[in-house]
């Protein structure tokens, strides 16, 4: 966490985004859900698209904040048009599951396609379940 801390306040996202995740999951401090949607928020001001997908996380699973999937798209949908393969996966998730929007299968393989494609395992993963292409 030191080093973290000493990166983000040189104005690093990733620093930033790590400090969250280790609210998060209580890694190395007590996990605060308040402050990794903190942490996230500055790493997504700074242009970071997993602080983005992270911040898309907690609003989708009602983490440290109301449950809210339209704001889970929104942030989700940030990460993925920055090329984030995670947000891309989040994203199809939300599609295929009708969360924050219409439940839209086409849509759905159309992200999980774009994350696959950029090297998300979870999507990968989602295809080799659903009969490939």
């Amino acid at each position: 966490m030191t080093w973290y801390r000493k990166a983000a306040d040189t104005g690093d996202a990733a620093g930033m985004f790590n400090i969250g995740y280790s609210y998060e999951f209580g890694q190395g401090v007590p996990q605060d859900y308040g402050l990794a949607m903190t942490w996230y928020r500055k790493a997504a001001d700074a242009g970071d698209a997993a602080g983005m997908d992270a911040i898309g996380g907690l609003y989708r699973n009602g983490y440290g904040v109301p449950q809210d999937y339209g704001l889970a798209m929104i942030w989700c949908r940030k990460a993925a048009d920055l090329g984030s393969a995670a947000g891309m996966d989040s994203v199809g998730i939300l599609y295929e599951n009708g969360l924050g929007v219409a439940k839209d299968e086409h849509q759905a393989r159309v992200w999980y396609r774009r994350a696959a494609d950029a090297g998300n395992d979870d999507a990968k993963k989602w295809f080799a379940e659903h009969g490939g292409n």
